[in-house]
């Protein structure tokens, strides 16, 4: 994935005023009132571009791997659904955030494409909406997976840089070694390797947490396994990508 931002901009505060005055006060009261408007903050094709590029790289590089793309209103560190990100499409407003998390939802359908409509957004004064990419991994059995998987996923993704960025810049960054796994909680992951097991993560808490470490540093024959579904499976990005979106001008 590229280093910097993929895209994106923009965010403003209006302020509005009004006077209010009574014909039987001696001095008037002035009242002024505070308030945000939806401001242009990107155009869809440069947000749907991205995704769009991620789909059509081949299909062995990018098989069980999927995109996404996180935001936070800042710096209030505010949930995305806070700024009122949507496509003001000429059909009307389609939201792209999930209420239930953080990440922005793009439809990508040849009709908005070729419309192409802006992405506006209510953004309070030098606030912006600050992006993470993510890359996720669906394995084939929702507890566990093995070494050998685990070492395919991050050849992946380093395939997967090859293709957007040329493989001579993917040699100058640093590859893709670790694996973030997302314990649910009241669950225990284990690694399992000649009827040897070991304890990698108890979570006895209430809320997920997570597990990062290398494949490489165990042999191919271990088992990955937890006593409950994983919360979720990501592909650490080299160089941790992010991108701002913020008031265009």
């Amino acid at each position: 994935m590229r280093k910097h931002g993929f895209f994106w901009l923009l965010a403003t505060c209006c302020l509005t005023a009004f006077q209010q005055a009574h014909a039987e006060m001696p001095q008037p009261e002035d009242i002024e009132v505070h308030a945000t408007r939806p401001v242009t903050v990107q155009t869809y094709q440069a947000v749907a571009r991205v995704f769009r590029r991620f789909n059509a790289l081949p299909e062995q590089d990018r098989a069980n791997l999927s995109l996404h793309v996180l935001g936070r209103l800042q710096p209030q560190d505010a949930p995305l659904k806070a700024s009122g990100l949507h496509l003001q499409t000429k059909n009307g407003a389609i939201p792209l955030f999930n209420a239930d998390n953080d990440e922005l939802t793009v439809p990508l359908t040849e009709a908005l494409w070729a419309e192409n409509p802006p992405l506006m957004a209510n953004l309070p004064a030098e606030s912006f909406i600050g992006f993470t990419f993510q890359i996720a991994v669906s394995p084939p059995q929702p507890d566990q997976f093995t070494d050998a998987q685990a070492r395919h996923w991050l050849r992946q993704l380093n395939n997967c840089m090859e293709d957007i960025v040329g493989v001579i810049v993917a040699f100058m960054l640093p590859d893709a070694h670790r694996l973030i796994v997302s314990v649910v909680p009241h669950s225990r992951l284990e690694a399992v390797n000649a009827d040897q097991t070991q304890l990698l993560l108890d979570n006895q808490s209430d809320a997920p947490q997570n597990f990062v470490f290398k494949p490489q540093d165990y042999a191919r024959s271990t088992l990955f396994r937890s006593t409950r579904a994983f919360n979720k499976i990501l592909v650490k990005i080299p160089l941790d990508p992010h991108a701002k979106m913020k008031r265009k001008s």
